[in-house]
């Protein structure tokens, strides 16, 4: 059995042990600090280090002799404290500070997006109140809002018998589908002053087969015209053409349901441009497949809908619009920040 002087000493010898490794990490720790501390020095200061070299180097004697033609010296850069050339052109700041017009230089030209892509999304349920302060404006297919019990009887319509885009620019006298008066549509529309303009015009364009550009052109002037005569606030709907049945294009070449979607294209691209909102309709009311009109909406003419037809558009617009805090919502809003 060890005595109380071996314990003794055993304790001592562990507590040697242990001072001896808390002296050995502490040196390794100033040790880590050290290198640590001049790596620190010496990143701080490359500037001076690369400096003096070539200062130096003009300072000492000249060469004997000259380098060969073939390999000729690289030049050195004078030691003035001048800032080094720069490979990138400097922008000249003091042009920004001015307030003349300046080179557009981004193409904000939108030609070939996708209509589906630029859609108003699907949002919460709007109250029927929202529509007493709308104006559907467009051709006999738009007339359907109004006719048929859709829930949208407070709404204005200016929506005429064989309109085109034409009839609204030209301002020609026609009357209207649903209020059975004779009147011009720009003037109706002005007259109404709505908070939202629902615009559906284009597929009495299409049956004649013109040109897409001169569409267009006149929709873009359309719109132009409307900016004029209608309060600032206003929020313009581009509603897209809806498909017809797959029989229709025999008897109207031009009410092609592929062209159908290309001119839809145009027309959410031209929304962009003229900052008006895009909202597909067509999802609602035709097949996703090939764009043709459903067949339990259809009407003996395949391009008109039916009682059911209208009454699923008119669901579809209330739950597609952009928010608005004014708007009422039905149920419990939950685009609501309360504050904003």
């Amino acid at each position: 059995m060890s005595d109380f002087y071996t314990y003794r000493n055993e304790v001592a010898g562990r507590k040697r042990k242990r001072k001896l490794m808390l002296i050995l990490i502490l040196v390794l720790a100033a040790a880590c600090a050290g290198v640590g501390w001049f790596w620190m020095q010496h990143d701080a200061q490359p500037a001076a280090v690369t400096s003096a070299e070539p200062a130096s180097a003009e300072t000492s004697a000249a060469p004997t002799e000259e380098p060969p033609a073939e390999t000729p010296a690289p030049a050195q850069p004078a030691s003035t404290g001048e800032a080094p050339a720069r490979i990138v052109q400097a922008v000249d700041t003091a042009v920004w500070d001015t307030s003349t017009a300046v080179e557009q230089t981004i193409d904000t030209e939108y030609l070939n997006t996708d209509h589906r892509m630029v859609a108003v999304p699907m949002l919460g349920t709007v109250a029927p109140s929202y529509f007493d302060t709308v104006t559907f404006a467009g051709d006999s297919i738009a007339s359907g809002l109004g006719i048929y019990d859709t829930g949208y009887k407070n709404a204005h319509y200016a929506t005429y018998v064989s309109a085109g885009v034409q009839t609204f620019v030209n301002n020609v006298s026609v009357k209207n589908a649903v209020t059975g008066a004779t009147e011009t549509p720009m003037e109706t529309i002005a007259a109404s002053q709505p908070d939202y303009l629902y615009i559906l015009v284009g597929t009495n364009n299409l049956v004649v087969q013109g040109s897409e550009d001169s569409f267009i052109a006149y929709y873009e002037r359309l719109i132009d015209m409307l900016r004029e005569q209608l309060n600032p606030g206003v929020s313009i709907y581009i509603q897209s053409i809806p498909g017809v049945q797959e029989d229709v294009v025999q008897s109207k070449p031009g009410l092609d349901n592929t062209r159908i979607a290309t001119a839809n294209d145009l027309l959410a691209n031209m929304a962009l441009r003229k900052g008006c909102y895009f909202i597909n309709v067509r999802e609602a009311l035709t097949n996703p497949a090939d764009g043709s009109q459903y067949d339990d909406y259809a009407t003996k003419d395949g391009v008109h809908f039916n009682a059911a037809g209208y009454h699923a558009w008119a669901e579809y617009l209330a739950t597609h619009t952009v928010w608005n805090r004014r708007s009422q919502y039905l149920g419990q809003n939950p685009y609501y920040i309360y504050g904003a």
